[in-house]
């Protein structure tokens, strides 16, 4: 049963060029001590209340943060000359941690900010005490194709020279819409990944209003991942030296479709390198933790209060 909606406030963190902008709550009261502290992250060009509907389901002695990642929600926009990749967006963050005082927390992370959690976790094992990726268990990571590049290269080229597409504006059903049939499908089946109710939760930090609706605040250079640089062997490399506590959930018609066997290697290189692994699959689509979070939401609080709590918290609160 869900407790009361948390209480959220918004948090700006500036990190040089700009700042990341997210929001912040504690559930409850932790028991004997610090709150354990939880960095979520959202997905590809999703924002900061994706996991409005999971945290209300969480244990109670957490202190949530949820960050708009570079480019997105209410987070400024890359400089000019600055790429969106896994490594910039880890840099970022890793700046932000250092400056709220953030060490020994555990990242509650979603897809492409799966990505990134990943490689925050190998790179800095000091500051992440456990980790829980949403639906991002990868086989392998494909050396993307020339054609794939260049194309990247010219959106980006094209937004830095002011050339790139107009910004539409759009009435809140239109948004509502779009925001439903961007994340439609990835599976044979072609679930939609939210309906309008999980659109409504973000669409206040997907767009905001201008004069005659609304316009989404992402960036456009955002759409430019570059995952080429994260290729099989960096990935398997990168999975093999991730120590902390793992939590690895796969929703059944998300976007982890490859035959089962596939994942064998992933499973087996978390396994032989976290003190302790756990897999769990759910019924759902990719944003199940958005649609239906009940069906993770048990599981999710096990990991915590058994394989993550029982190492103390060593830092205390700065937002």
């Amino acid at each position: 049963m869900a407790r009361a909606a948390p209480s959220w406030r918004e948090v700006s963190v500036p990190v040089g060029w700009g700042a990341l902008r997210g929001k912040t709550c504690l559930l409850g009261e932790a028991k004997g001590g610090a709150p354990l502290r939880v960095l979520a992250l959202h997905g590809w060009l999703d924002n900061a209340n994706s996991f409005d509907a999971l945290v209300p389901l969480l244990p109670a002695g957490l202190e949530v943060l949820a960050l708009d990642l570079a480019g997105h929600g209410l987070s400024d926009h890359l400089p000019p000359g600055a790429r969106y990749d896994a490594m910039t967006q880890l840099v970022h963050l890793r700046e932000a941690m250092r400056r709220l005082g953030w060490t020994d927390f555990v990242i509650l992370a979603h897809s492409w900010g799966a990505l990134v959690a990943n490689y925050y976790a190998a790179l800095y094992p000091q500051d992440v005490r456990a980790l829980v990726v949403l639906d991002y268990l990868r086989p392998f990571h494909k050396e993307e194709r020339l054609a794939t590049w260049r194309a990247e290269n010219r959106l980006m080229q094209r937004e830095e020279r002011g050339q790139g597409r107009a910004r539409r504006v759009y009435s809140e059903a239109e948004a509502l819409s779009r925001l439903v049939a961007a994340r439609k499908g990835g599976d044979s089946k072609q679930l939609p990944n939210v309906d309008e109710a999980a659109a409504r939760i973000l669409l206040p930090r997907a767009a905001r209003r201008v004069d005659g609706g609304l316009a989404w605040r992402h960036d456009e250079k955002a759409r430019t991942r570059y995952t080429m640089l994260y290729g099989s062997d960096n990935w398997m490399y990168v999975i093999s030296h991730i120590t902390c506590p793992v939590m690895v959930v796969r929703a059944d018609d998300g976007i982890c479709q490859q035959p089962d066997d596939l994942y064998a290697p992933v499973l087996a290189a978390y396994r032989r390198s976290a003190r302790v692994f756990r897999y769990h699959r759910v019924a759902g689509a990719h944003h199940v933790h958005l649609t239906h979070p009940e069906r993770l939401a048990l599981s999710v609080t096990h990991f915590l209060t058994q394989d993550v709590a029982a190492t103390k918290d060593k830092s205390a609160s700065k937002l």
